[in-house]
């Protein structure tokens, strides 16, 4: 199953990649989905990449996360995602960014989040999952182009901040 987004961010396409690439292990700063991210520099780093992966904690535990592509030139970054608490029935979850230029000051994103779930599964939690990853997509893409646009974290985040803060207090 893929789930897509297409929206257009009035900064440069450089602006957009390096928070999106170069940037890529402190996505925490901005998706309130994620509430701690690091570095990973365990097996191949792609060439040019800032790091082989990073670790995310979120809501549903942790996730160690690969990168599998990663084209400076082409503004593109693909990884794939394993997580603690990824339900048995997922046998791969993988996403792409791609930043393209449409100008000075705009550019546009395409995300494609690729979901391989088990066939028997996918009948029954396949529309479940479309659903709530779809959600998930929205967030973070809207995340993304706020604190692109604005530079500073959507309000989300800072709710999820706060939460997370109060959770571990």
């Amino acid at each position: 199953m893929q789930i897509k987004q297409q929206f257009t961010i009035n900064v440069s396409a450089d602006k957009v990649w390096e928070i999106l690439g170069r940037q890529y292990a402190q996505v925490s700063e901005w998706a309130s989905a994620v509430h701690a991210s690091q570095e990973r520099n365990s097996g191949v780093i792609p060439q040019n990449a800032p790091c082989s992966g990073r670790i995310c904690e979120t809501d549903l535990g942790g996730f160690k996360e690969t990168i599998t592509q990663y084209d400076e030139r082409g503004k593109v970054v693909s990884y794939t995602a394993q997580g603690d608490k990824m339900p048995f029935f997922v046998k791969n979850l993988a996403n792409t960014w791609k930043v393209t230029p449409l100008g000075k000051d705009q550019s546009r994103v395409d995300m494609c989040m690729e979901i391989s779930i088990l066939p028997v599964f996918n009948l029954v939690m396949g529309p479940m999952m479309r659903m709530q990853m779809g959600g998930v997509s929205k967030k973070v893409t809207e995340e993304l182009q706020h604190f692109a646009e604005k530079g500073v974290p959507h309000p989300r985040k800072l709710a999820a901040q706060q939460k997370y803060r109060l959770k571990l207090a």
